[in-house]
């Protein structure tokens, strides 16, 4: 697994407003400005005849730290940013009006939230896996935060979740198969990718153990 940090992304379309076939996508994009103070981009994955698989950019104006708390609780010190007792994440209730207003199948095939000192990665991994998981994945970013920071001494500037174990030629096993195969939807709580200034090469997070280690990992690309 190789650093994508300045790299610029390819084969990707801006969503035009003539192109936009999406009812409510621009709605869409401007409460979740307005909801959750940040900026926020949504560009097509790919298209076909009914299918739209976007990938959402949201940037915020704050360091993980400070923003994690907000996105994972719904609150700024006393101010509680939710409407109703169910706590919204990022776009969820959003993301349910968009597909309300549309026949089309949509979902999501990328989420990058972007702080001033890092940037997520969030990754498909099945049909409506991000819209599903999205809410325990902010929750265990900010429950984890101690252990993927090495004891807030290091911040990685980049977290790609999930990664996967690569299998080699003489491996008669893949642990992460082995633990995974139960339910899929955990496949997002067993490996996450982190990246450091001080190194080139990525870094492994194993959730379960709660420890960095060595490893060879690869992104999903679909």
């Amino acid at each position: 697994m190789s650093s994508k940090k300045n790299a610029p992304r390819k084969s990707l379309k801006a969503y035009a407003a003539e192109e936009n076939t999406i009812l409510g996508l621009d709605a869409f994009r401007l409460k979740v400005e307005k909801d959750f103070f940040c900026d926020v981009k949504i560009t097509s994955s790919k298209q076909l005849n009914n299918s739209n698989d976007l990938i959402l950019e949201a940037k915020f104006n704050f360091e993980l730290s400070q923003g994690l708390p907000i996105l994972a609780n719904r609150q700024i010190g006393d101010l509680d940013l939710s409407d109703s007792q169910e706590k919204d994440c990022l776009f969820l209730n959003a993301l349910e009006d968009l597909y309300k207003n549309n026949v089309q199948c949509i979902d999501i095939e990328e989420v990058n939230i972007i702080f001033n000192d890092c940037m997520i990665v969030i990754h498909k991994i099945f049909e409506n896996s991000i819209s599903s998981q999205l809410n325990n994945i902010i929750t265990e970013l900010h429950k984890n935060q101690l252990f993927y920071t090495k004891g807030f001494t290091k911040m990685p500037y980049e977290i790609h979740i999930p990664v996967f174990e690569q299998k080699h030629i003489d491996s008669d096993f893949s642990l992460l198969n082995i633990r995974m195969k139960a339910n899929k939807n955990e496949d997002y709580f067993a490996f996450w990718g982190l990246y450091f200034e001080d190194t080139i090469d990525a870094h492994i997070y194993d959730f379960f153990n709660k420890d960095i280690i060595d490893g060879e990992l690869t992104m999903i690309n679909q």
